[in-house]
């Protein structure tokens, strides 16, 4: 659920905006991780398995991610799961800015990505089918 604690501060005209974000707006919402990150940090008294996916949510097994462009084995198994399914609920979830996919549509999209743990990937199938 604190996943995404950091989108608190980015502006609501952002986070809303229906069409495509220009690349300030983008780059933006690229900062969320470490502001969520930091702000808990602050806070203190949250595990830190918390802290690394509040951080590491949109990491890429190819490096490609942001806030660090980890790779591979840097990822925790953790944060690869949450990676998983946080593009699943964007893909599937009705959103200003995005048009909903159904779930083969967006379990398909995932595969094809390249970027997200396989065998992780394969052990949530059964959820984004109902199958659970």
């Amino acid at each position: 659920m604190l996943h995404d604690v950091g989108k608190a501060f980015i502006p609501v005209a952002i986070l809303d905006k229906p069409g495509e974000l220009n690349e300030e707006e983008a780059d933006e919402i690229r900062h969320h991780p470490r502001r969520g990150y930091d702000a808990l940090a602050a806070q203190g008294g949250f595990p830190p398995e918390m802290l690394d996916v509040v951080l590491h949510h949109h990491e890429f097994l190819d490096g490609t991610g942001y806030p660090n462009g980890l790779s591979g084995s840097q990822i925790s198994d953790i944060v690869r799961l949450t990676t998983i399914v946080d593009i699943y609920a964007a893909l599937v979830e009705k959103r200003a800015y995005w048009l909903q996919f159904t779930h083969v549509n967006a379990f398909s999209m995932m595969e094809a990505m390249g970027k997200l743990d396989k065998h992780l990937l394969q052990a949530f199938r059964p959820v984004a089918f109902g199958q659970s």
